[in-house]
């Protein structure tokens, strides 16, 4: 789906239609309320202007008065058709109605229809008002000043009524919500087609790698793709379910531990920070998948856990493994209640420890806090081949620019079209602030086309907030 102009580059549409689509997933209730709204208000508005027509009318038969022509049917039904085509434009004219309001004393035109039919001399005069009393009325005028005003057209002739309604008892349609129902749920449908649309265009995400290494003029190291899993499962692993350990997935994380660990390599680096800008983008799952690769590779790996207002990474390892159960965490040991060695955890991958951040606890970071951490990330440094330090979002609380300083480089971690460009740099900022290169970054949670090579599949994640955010967890 690409349209190429000639001296413009080419617009690549999938995926603002990916956009599009996952903008109405988010706002699906917001859809519903506008239809329901839509609905109701139309149909009560209508309900309102609502007013009832009666209709009276009269069936008769023309007959000529020429005698010698009285008895010729032919003559007679071509006489009902010829005043039936004529009849319009005497109503046009404004002579009939003037007569039928001369005889009623009234100022309100009447409302006629006359029509004939094609195999007998039949009229049938239709009349309709809001009044049922006044449509008989003016049925009853219609046909007594009808004669004369048709007698200027084909001549002579007399009206042999046939049947009549009498005063009609109930409107010619009554009331029905459902049309109004139907096409106020239209309306909300297409304002919130609307919305969503013009919400997109607005929307100044990050959709694809290319406006990723635009955005942040660092490599991007892997596009990892969106997963199936059960409700269950907090978040997809290398070595977890058969369906994250082949296809896409796993490719997607291979390759992300060739990068880094050739960039680390080659900058001569073992800690590494992994933040992302804000909740909800996958940070804690791509500090753990790359942990397992690392350690699956040979390398001795540990895995720190320093977001201890909403500590995840224990969570995401026990989806897979038996629950850990070593109390001790980040949290303790900054309380000096345990030491370095107490922290260390196995968790069933060799090559591979993690370290707690704890329960969730507002910790707000000392100078004495800052240093027992130094300590320990410089004890870590010399056991560990890696650290990888998971840290809070870093556009929205201070705490991973206050430990960056720990760290010697930064990955950051980008969901395809879910932050702003503006807090993405803004994380940035903040890190570098604090003195932390920007190594490169993983592009997260990618839903691409069947020529992409993904298709489109359910995210991961457990939910907590962040401030005002109300943002979901990695």
């Amino acid at each position: 789906m690409e349209y190429e102009d000639r001296g413009h580059d080419k617009i690549d549409l999938q995926p603002l239609l990916r956009g599009v689509l996952n903008m109405m997933r988010r706002l699906w209730l917001l859809g519903l309320i506008l239809v329901v709204v839509c609905s109701l208000t139309l149909g009560m508005m209508q309900k309102r202007q609502y007013s009832p027509v009666y209709q009276a009318y009269a069936s008769f038969t023309v007959r000529v008065k020429n005698p010698l022509y009285s008895g010729v049917s032919v003559y007679n039904e071509k006489t009902a058709a010829v005043m039936a085509k004529t009849f319009p434009s005497i109503l046009t004219s404004g002579i009939l109605q003037k007569r039928v309001m001369e005889e009623l004393n009234t100022t309100e035109t009447p409302v006629i229809a006359v029509s004939a039919t094609s195999s007998a001399s039949i009229l049938t005069l239709r009349v309709t008002n809001r009044d049922p009393q006044q449509a008989y009325r003016i049925l009853q005028a219609v046909i007594a000043c009808y004669p004369d005003i048709a007698e200027l057209v084909v001549g002579p002739t007399e009206l042999v009524m046939l049947d009549e309604s009498g005063i009609p008892s109930a409107p010619v349609q009554s009331f029905s919500y459902r049309p109004h129902l139907i096409k106020g749920a239209a309306i909300g449908a297409a304002l919130w087609m609307v919305l969503v649309v013009l919400l997109m265009l607005i929307k100044n995400t990050v959709r694809d790698e290319d406006d990723l290494k635009k955005v942040l003029n660092v490599p991007c190291f892997s596009a990892v793709p969106a997963v199936r899993l059960p409700r269950r499962i907090a978040c997809p692993l290398l070595n977890g379910r058969s369906s994250t350990r082949t296809g896409g997935f796993a490719e997607s994380v291979r390759l992300m531990r060739l990068r880094v660990e050739k960039t680390l390599e080659d900058a001569g680096k073992k800690v590494m920070l992994v933040s992302s800008a804000i909740p909800g983008e996958g940070k804690t799952t791509t500090a753990v998948n790359l942990a397992i690769a690392l350690a699956q590779k040979g390398k001795r790996v540990v895995l720190v856990d320093l977001d201890l207002r909403h500590p995840s990474v224990v969570r995401a390892l026990n989806s897979r493994t038996a629950p850990l159960t070593n109390t001790n965490s980040v949290v303790t040991y900054l309380g000096e209640q345990c030491t370095a060695d107490a922290l260390l955890q196995e968790v069933g991958t060799p090559n591979l420890c993690v370290i707690s951040g704890g329960t969730g606890a507002k910790v707000e970071y000392t100078a004495k806090h800052y240093r027992r951490l130094e300590t320990l990330v410089g004890e870590l440094r010399t056991r560990f081949d890696y650290v990888l330090l998971d840290t809070p979002p870093c556009a929205l609380l201070a705490d991973a620019a206050e430990v960056a300083g720990l760290a010697e480089c930064g990955l950051l971690v980008v969901r395809q079209d879910f932050a702003g460009r503006e807090r993405i740099l803004d994380g940035v900022q903040r890190l570098s602030d604090a003195g932390l290169p920007l190594l490169g970054c993983v592009m997260n949670y990618v839903q691409r086309n069947a020529a992409g090579g993904y298709g489109y599949g359910y995210g991961y994640g457990y939910g907590y907030g962040y401030g005002t955010y109300g943002q979901k967890k990695d």
